[in-house]
């Protein structure tokens, strides 16, 4: 039995066309309509279909636009253009709001400031202290994402925790990356939710796969990718990168990618 929010009709279907790199599309793959973006296009009709955090090899019959049921309808999604008169639009209405609630924002905000005096004052009074747990420990090697403010999973250098400096934060010194007078290994503070453990080991003893999900180690730290080609011989790849570069690499400096969640590392299903 289905509730009648989970049934919608099947969509129009829509005249044959290609596609281009970032087209979010759906992909029928075994038993369904998967959604996702175009990461490659190839030869002969052929794209290498984006599934976070899985690569498939699709034909152009394999392939839609993806649309969404809004309100008993299908929605057609937004080219560039339109999207930047939407943005544009949306700027506006934010950039009005805020300056009609000025007033009411600032009252609000003094108002929690006077709560959080007093709860302050309550803590203070009854002797209670917060302690804040800290899940890495001074020495020891971790991995960091590569750009903290646009919050970059997909490339992550080797690090070593200095020391923790409060609120979930942690100094760290990079293991690959100097300083500009390249007199040492750069330090900087870090947000432990961009911070995790070296992933474990997995042995590929003779070669990767097409299309295997791989880090490769690149300007001195490991960047998502997925094989794309495997060369003569199968000790070189063809990898086509998360920032969407096709490079070579040498076995050696390539190893499975496999995922951190929940404080566990996980291998993407095949």
């Amino acid at each position: 039995e289905y509730n009648s929010v989970d049934i919608r009709p099947l969509p129009p279907p829509l005249p044959p066309r290609k596609f281009k790199v970032g087209d979010i599309v759906e992909a029928y793959c075994g038993d369904g309509w998967y959604e996702g973006k175009i990461a490659i296009v190839l030869h002969d009709d052929t794209y290498i279909f984006q599934m976070s955090p899985m690569c498939l090899l699709v034909g152009v019959n394999q392939l839609r636009l993806h649309r969404t049921w809004f309100n008993g309808n299908w929605i057609q999604p937004l080219d560039e253009s339109e999207l930047a008169v939407e943005a544009e639009d949306s700027t506006e209405k934010v950039t009005e709001m805020d300056s009609n609630k000025g007033v009411i924002l600032e009252s609000e905000a003094d108002n929690a400031e006077a709560s959080k005096s007093g709860t302050g004052n309550i803590l203070e009074g009854s002797g209670q202290i917060t302690i804040e747990e800290e899940v890495f420990g001074e020495g020891q090697l971790v991995e960091v994402a590569n750009d903290e403010d646009d919050f970059n999973q997909a490339w992550w250098f080797a690090a070593t925790i200095v020391k923790p400096v409060g609120n979930n934060r942690y100094l760290i010194r990079y293991e690959t990356l100097g300083t500009e007078g390249d007199t040492g290994f750069l330090e900087k503070e870090m947000n432990s939710l961009h911070i995790r453990p070296p992933p474990p080991h997995i042995p590929v003893p003779h070669q990767f796969k097409m299309f295997d999900n791989v880090n490769a180690l690149y300007k001195g730290g490991w960047c998502m990718g997925v094989i794309i080609q495997v060369l003569s011989g199968g000790s070189k790849y063809e990898v086509y990168l998360d920032n969407h570069e096709k490079m070579e690499f040498k076995h050696s400096d390539l190893r499975l990618h496999q995922d951190w969640i929940n404080g566990k590392w996980t291998k993407p299903s095949p």
